[in-house]
């Protein structure tokens, strides 16, 4: 390029510093004149259409040994364009290097280097001529000794915005030659929408806008140094790059021609080239991708005229519907007439899809895994979409209920969403995050858990999905998911009675062990945790909605439901993205702080016995060997706690209590003692909901004695038994050994007989 010729062109005045009309250009003129001759001089004042010009030389303080080819001396120029808008410095030198955080410039103008990453609206708060030297000599500096990018800058843009931007879908993007596009511009206009002009509603003012879309390969993507201004020199920087604009062009323009009555909108329309242009860091690693459109304001029709592929008519008696014929023979390109052809660079932003919500929330690959959340209510409204937002799963929503108005308190759903049913509010807020053709969730109004209750749509959502999330908030509900033939991962999700506390229960992805599992466990930590004390506990305060029965609600502040939301959403996606099972527990203070408490999934192993199932996890198979192994050569004992489903036969055992201290051992036998026990039993229970509860007894063998019950086991599981029978269950009763476990069995009957099963530690 020419810089003299820019210059005359550009700044045509030369003047002195008192004709200067900018404060600031005039501040630092005299500033470099007064303060930094030992750095700068003045070599003329300029002015023009694009402001006014301080134009320099200025000393860089370049080492012996340069990185780039920086002279030790380089003329440049800083422009003051007035208004809000920051210095813009020019290099006066036509060869000067491209670096990076160079500032795109137009065709035909210097290079200019950018000396500052803020914005002028927050640079502007500090800016003295004394910093604008500074920074421009630490520019030099650091592109001297090669260290203008820091790691922990963002990437040089490919290209700097013009303040003009479009709104689009990839989908649209992708398939742009299918279909008629417009662009509906905001109430700025700097701001347009792109949609299929079949969604366009009523009379809206709307740009009628044809889609040519190219990417750009990634071993061909430079950073870009000057913005092409129209037609010609688009195609020439494509050139560059492997894309041959006009050929392709050619190609698709005569295809439409040759249809022109069907296409006769998309010939009438102005032409957008969008481009895919990849951006890498200077280490050469891809950091994302640059989407610019360059807008033409030219017809379609116009553009394949210049092409050389189409003649303009003036009317349809010339066979031209669309105003334009294709041509006979297909002529040269007028290249004077597509450089007269203008273009507007445009920032494209693509529409929030999977794969863009999938990069934002900093992972890799876009998850459409099936996901069935049952339960619509305050925890299942906040942690889906927190989820969809991250690009997160296919929604089913389950969910027979309807959206009250106390239920606003805690809601996604808004005041005209009241009596709407759960389900239904729930998947259209899902389906309405992500701008995907697989982004529509589906609802199912139905109630989960309920005995007897058989739903087609429920097993086949279930029976389909890959993840399967309860937060119902339902024991009913919860063992349904559990136990249900699907085989999808199960997660439990829900706050505590307080709303002080969320829970996460996960499936490993084997489901080895399962939520019924899992709550059992879970129940075992509140227990004996102390720092989970009181972690179930019934609030005093609650809220009765209406003069019903049952018709409470508890005092839980939005507020709080969205910040443990997050927390259990974050730890959802984060356990689905593991194979391993996991309970985690959130707790939120008074003043913000939060406690986290993580426990794996215990191995467990089941005994069936006489109609019913006996689970008993690696955690308390180590508990008792470990209270056995302390009392050694002694034989010692407790009760059992535990988790009874009386309708499903299943007993799942969580805690074994030590030896009350009254208790008598001996290498020969145990006497389990009473003291305190009655006190553990009620603080278990009140410390669970009353979810664990007494099931049994456990005692241990000496070594060399093995498992089966002794004649004193018999007679003792033979009362168990009498005493569990008032309770419909039968008696258990555990028996350590020094390799084995044994569960023994038995419940009243005009035969009863103990049953045991046995199992290696």
């Amino acid at each position: 390029m020419d810089v003299e010729a820019w210059l005359t062109a550009s700044f045509d005045e030369v003047i002195e510093v008192d004709d200067l009309t900018s404060s600031a250009a005039a501040s630092f003129a005299r500033f470099v004149d007064r303060h930094a001759a030992e750095l700068a001089a003045v070599v003329a004042l300029r002015r023009g259409g694009a402001g006014e010009l301080v134009e320099l030389t200025f000393r860089t303080g370049r080492p012996q040994q340069s990185v780039v080819p920086i002279r030790r001396t380089e003329r440049i120029g800083v422009r003051f364009s007035g208004g809000d808008s920051m210095p813009f410095v020019y290099v006066l030198r036509s060869d000067f290097p491209d670096t990076a955080h160079q500032n795109l410039t137009a065709e035909g103008s210097p290079r200019a280097i950018c000396i500052d990453d803020r914005g002028w609206a927050e640079a502007r708060l500090t800016w003295t001529p004394a910093e604008l030297v500074q920074r421009i000599l630490a520019w030099f500096r650091r592109a001297a000794e090669g260290a203008l990018h820091d790691a922990r800058q963002p990437v040089d843009p490919l290209m700097f915005g013009t303040g003009y931007n479009i709104i689009m879908s990839r989908a649209l993007i992708d398939n742009a030659n299918t279909q008629d596009l417009v662009a509906v511009p905001d109430d700025t206009g700097t701001l347009m929408r792109v949609i299929p002009l079949s969604q366009l509603e009523g009379r809206t003012l709307a740009l009628p806008l044809t889609v040519a879309a190219y990417r750009v390969p990634p071993a061909q993507m430079v950073r870009l140094s000057f913005a092409p201004g129209n037609l010609g020199s688009l195609a020439d920087l494509l050139t560059a790059r492997g894309i041959d604009l006009f050929a392709d062009l050619r190609t698709r323009l005569a295809e439409w021609l040759n249809d022109a009555r069907t296409n006769a909108a998309r010939i009438n329309s102005c032409l957008a080239v969008v481009v895919e242009m990849p951006i890498t860091s200077p280490d050469g690693t891809q950091q994302g991708t640059d989407f610019r459109a360059f807008v033409a304001a030219e017809k379609v029709g116009d553009i394949a005229v210049a092409l050389g592929i189409a003649h303009k008519v003036e009317s349809k008696d010339q066979g031209g519907a669309a105003g334009f014929v294709t041509a006979l023979t297909a002529g040269a390109v007028d290249e004077a007439a597509l450089i007269a052809m203008a273009v507007l660079p445009v920032e494209v932003h693509a529409t929030f899809d999977r794969d863009l919500a999938t990069r934002l929330a900093g992972r890799t690959i876009p998850d459409a895994r099936k996901a069935v959340i049952v339960g619509g209510g305050a925890i299942g409204a906040h942690v889906a979409p927190c989820l969809a937002r991250e690009g997160r799963f296919l929604w089913t929503v389950i969910d027979d209920d309807v959206l009250l108005p106390h239920n606003l308190a805690r809601h996604v759903g808004f005041g005209g969403d009241v009596a709407r049913r759960k389900s239904e509010l729930l998947a259209g807020a899902l389906a309405s995050i992500l701008d995907d053709e697989d982004s529509v969730a589906t609802a199912i109004t139905a109630q989960v858990g309920v005995e007897g209750q058989q739903n087609d749509d429920v097993d086949a959502a279930l029976d389909g999905a890959d993840i399967i999330v309860d937060a119902s908030a339902s024991l009913l509900a919860e063992r349904f998911l559990s136990d249900h033939k699907s085989k999808a991962r199960r997660f439990s999700i829900f706050f505590s009675p307080a709303g002080d506390a969320a829970v996460l229960l996960a499936e490993p992805i084997d489901r080895s062990v399962t939520l019924r599992d899992l709550e059992a466990q879970y129940l075992r930590h509140v227990v004996r945790e102390e720092a989970l004390s009181g972690h179930l506990e019934t609030p005093v305060r609650t809220f009765a909605y209406t003069g019903a029965c049952r018709a409470i609600t508890n005092l839980i502040p939005e507020s709080r439901v969205m910040a443990l939301s997050g927390l259990v959403a974050e730890g959802l996606g984060r356990a689905a993205d593991t194979d391993e099972g996991i309970i985690r527990i959130w707790s939120l203070g008074t003043e913000g702080q939060v406690r986290s408490f993580s426990y794996p999934a215990e191995d467990v192993r089941r005994f069936d016995v006489d109609g019913w199932q006996v689970s008993l996890d690696a955690g308390l198979r180590s508990r008792i060997a470990a209270m056995r192994d302390e009392c050694l050569p002694n034989e010692t004992g407790g009760i059992l706690l535990g988790v009874v489903d009386i309708p499903a036969r299943k007993i799942h055992l969580a805690d074994a209590a030590k030896a009350p201290a009254d208790s008598i051992g001996s290498p020969t036998g145990f006497v389990r003692g009473t003291d305190g026990v009655q006190q553990l039993i009620d603080r278990s229970m009140a410390e669970t909901q009353g979810q664990l509860r007494y099931v049994g007894e456990w005692h241990s063998h000496p070594p060399l004695v093995g498992v089966m019950p002794s004649v004193t086991d018999l007679s003792q599981i033979n009362w168990l038994a009498t005493i569990f029978d008032m309770d419909t269950l039968p008696g258990l009763m555990l028996i350590a050994g020094e390799a084995e476990l044994a569960v023994v069995f038995m419940r009243r009957s005009e035969a009863s007989s103990p049953l045991a099963e046995r199992s290696v530690r």
